[in-house]
């Protein structure tokens, strides 16, 4: 009887490698996949991010129809995504639409209005000349050069026109592109409402994060996006309409500006006095005093207590963000990613302070140990 040949592996042992090499490894090819998994995302990145808002912020919604529909994901995602279009984004596109054609129309009359109007008799042949009278006998170093004024205003008008033509040769020229995006945000919307548990459950496996410090990054982000978000923009939305009332009854193109007025109504402190004052100031030297006088009083009595009664009810939930760094972030998110800026501020911000927050937990002994950190509380 033979002996038989001991039996080896078919493939050789591979030697021992260290463990921080391996660390190395996994993080480069970890790195690689990231950055090309970016590559594949980022056309889609800003409908993928609006997506994910409008998810968190109808996701109570969500929940309620699953329990009522026992537990059919489908269906519940399905009607609220058929909310998120006919409540947001339908009426959304229609204003959108009649804001660029309305807009043209007003800037075409403003521009024929100053066309005929004779730049030496423009402040002379209203009610504006007796104040520019007392304003040059008050401050006599004060001048007015009422035909650079004029023409200052038609540049400007102008401007402003050639800006809204572009506006809607852009809109109307990628116009495939953007239902594209609609009907892909439509998919988002629906996934993200059915999986959206699980996938948040994922993220918090896979980051290196405490239990409690994930939780508050989520619960920081969800406040932000339902009470700054959704109270902000409800409420701006709600004072462009009683506004665009107001100015329908004054006879002035309500939609245009009524947009114009919810847009200010996002700035702090003056809001929506960016637009009814001027239009007040108008109606009073080149119209009707009587409707000027009950322009004023709508908007202070109306449109101003909108913001007052409604945003601390709206917004209590996210009262540990200052107006005041809302405001500041809403102007940078603008300045840097343009209208989305509006969606994309608060939301940087508030990812911001949550993780300064976890870095003061997480290095408090350090922080509290530093002699100058210790007296900076009681430095005048």
């Amino acid at each position: 009887m033979m002996n038989s040949a001991p039996e080896t592996p078919d493939t050789p042992i591979a030697p021992q490698h260290s463990s921080k090499i391996f660390s190395y490894f996994m993080l480069f090819f970890l790195a690689v996949a990231l950055i090309w998994g970016f590559v594949l995302v980022e056309p889609f990145m800003h409908t993928i991010i609006i997506s994910a808002v409008l998810s968190i912020i109808f996701s109570p919604l969500y929940a309620r129809l699953f329990t009522r529909l026992g537990g059919r994901a489908n269906l519940a995602a399905g009607i609220t995504v058929a909310v998120v279009v006919f409540v947001i984004i339908l009426p959304m596109t229609f204003l959108a639409w009649g804001l660029v054609t309305q807009g043209l129309d007003a800037v075409h009359a403003a521009n024929s209005w100053m066309d005929k109007t004779d730049a030496a008799n423009f402040f002379r042949d209203h009610r504006l000349e007796p104040y520019l009278v007392w304003l040059r006998e008050r401050v006599p170093f004060f001048t007015f050069d009422e035909a650079a004024i004029h023409a200052k205003l038609v540049q400007s008008s102008r401007d402003f026109a050639q800006s809204m033509l572009d506006a809607s040769a852009t809109l109307v020229g990628n116009m495939a592109k953007l239902l594209l995006r609609f009907f892909l945000m439509i998919f988002m919307v629906f996934y993200f409402l059915r999986e959206g548990r699980g996938m948040v459950q994922r993220i918090k496996y896979l980051a290196p994060l405490r239990t409690h410090q994930e939780d508050i990054i989520i619960d920081s982000l969800q406040r932000v996006a339902r009470a700054v978000l959704f109270g902000s923009l409800f409420i701006a939305v709600l004072q462009g309409l009683v506004g665009a009332l107001g100015l329908y009854i004054v006879g002035i193109q309500p939609l245009f500006w009524g947009t114009m007025m919810g847009m200010a109504a996002l700035i702090p402190v003056i809001g929506t006095g960016l637009i009814w004052l001027p239009v007040t100031a108008y109606l009073y030297f080149f119209g009707d005093p009587g409707w000027a006088l009950f322009f004023l009083l709508w908007n202070i009595i109306l449109v101003t207590n909108i913001d007052t009664i409604l945003r601390p009810l709206l917004m209590r939930r996210a009262a540990q963000v200052s107006p005041f760094y809302i405001f500041v972030a809403i102007l940078g998110g603008i300045h840097a990613f343009g209208a989305l800026g509006i969606f994309y501020g608060p939301l940087i911000l508030s990812f911001l302070m949550v993780m300064l927050k976890i870095y003061s937990e997480e290095y408090d002994e350090v922080l509290t140990s530093r002699a100058g950190f210790k007296s900076y509380g009681n430095e005048p």
